[in-house]
C-alpha cells in the first residue's frame, strides 16, 4: 500500500472516531460529564419483573445535580429524591405509602463542615404517628425525637420559607440562621456561652428579629435568654452556633438541634 494511501486512511479515521464516540450513548445511568453550566434534564422509565413502574428524572443544574425517582406497584408507591452542589451541600429524602401506613424522610448536610440533619415521620395503619431525627456535627452524632413545630407542622420541606431552600452562608455566625451578622461583629450582643460535649466553648449571641431563628423561637413560643445557667432549652444551630431559651409547656429543658429544612428542633441523645 502506498504511503499516500496510508496517510489518507489515517486522516479519515482521525476525523470519524470522535464523531462516532460523541454519538454513542452512555453505558448506563446519566452522564453529565462535559455539560458544563448548561442545565440538562434526562428521564428514564421502566417496568420491573413484578410490575413495579419506575421513572427517574435527573437534572444537571449547572452547579450540581438533582434526581427524583418514583415507583408504584398497586397500592404501594415510593418517591425518592436527592441532589448536591459544588459547595458541598447535599440533600436527600423519600416518601412512601401503602396499606399499612406511610412515611417521609428527609436529610441534608455539608461534606466540608461535616454536618448533617435528618428527620423521619411515619404513620401506621391505626393512625399513630412517630417522629425521629438524627443530627451530626464535627463527628458527634445525636439521635432524638423531633419536637413538632406547632406552626409549620405538616408543611413540605422549606415550607416555612415559602418553599425556598435555606443553606448556611459562609462568614456569618450560625450561617445567618440567627441573623445576618459576622462572628464577633460589634453589632451582635453576646448572650453567654455553652461548653458542648466536645469540651469546646461556644459563644451565644442575641437572635435578630425577622431571622429564621427568630421565626423558630416564635413558633415554639420560646424566649431567648443568656446561656450559662442550668435547666434551659439549649438549641445548637447551623455552623456551630448555639442559643438558649426558657423552657415552656411545648419544649422541656435540654439540648436540641435545629432541622432548618422543616424548622423543627430535635432532642439530642448520643
Amino acid at each position: 500500500m502506498s504511503t499516500k494511501r496510508i496517510a489518507a486512511i489515517a486522516a479519515a479515521l482521525a476525523f470519524t472516531a470522535p464523531t462516532l464516540a460523541a454519538a454513542r450513548p452512555p453505558a448506563g445511568g446519566f452522564d453529565f460529564h462535559g455539560e458544563g453550566a448548561r442545565p440538562q434534564t434526562y428521564s428514564h422509565s421502566s417496568t420491573g419483573p413484578y410490575g413495579t413502574n419506575r421513572t427517574t428524572t435527573a437534572t444537571n443544574t449547572g452547579n450540581g445535580y438533582a434526581r427524583t425517582t418514583t415507583a408504584t406497584n398497586g397500592n404501594y408507591n415510593r418517591t425518592s429524591y436527592g441532589g448536591a452542589n459544588a459547595n458541598g451541600n447535599y440533600y436527600h429524602g423519600s416518601t412512601g405509602s401503602g396499606p399499612y401506613g406511610s412515611y417521609s424522610h428527609s436529610g441534608y448536610g455539608n461534606v466540608y463542615n461535616h454536618t448533617y440533619n435528618g428527620s423521619t415521620t411515619a404513620t401506621n395503619a391505626w393512625g399513630q404517628t412517630y417522629h425521629s431525627g438524627t443530627y451530626a456535627n464535627n463527628g458527634y452524632v445525636y439521635h432524638g425525637a423531633v419536637v413538632a413545630n406547632p406552626v409549620y407542622h405538616g408543611y413540605p420541606a422549606w415550607g416555612w420559607n415559602g418553599g425556598v431552600a435555606w443553606y448556611p452562608a459562609p462568614y456569618y455566625w450560625g450561617g445567618g440562621f440567627w441573623g445576618g451578622f459576622a462572628v464577633g461583629a460589634a453589632t451582635a450582643a453576646v448572650y453567654g456561652s455553652i461548653v458542648a460535649a466536645n469540651n469546646v466553648t461556644y459563644t451565644s449571641y442575641q437572635v435578630q428579629p425577622e431571622s429564621a431563628g427568630a421565626k423558630l423561637l416564635s413558633s415554639y413560643h420560646l424566649t431567648q435568654t443568656q446561656c450559662g445557667p442550668p435547666n434551659l432549652v439549649v438549641i445548637y444551630g447551623p455552623n456551630n452556633s448555639v442559643i438558649c431559651a426558657y423552657p415552656n409547656d411545648l419544649v422541656a429543658a435540654g439540648n436540641y438541634s435545629v432541622n432548618s429544612q422543616t424548622l423543627t428542633i430535635v432532642s439530642q441523645h448520643s
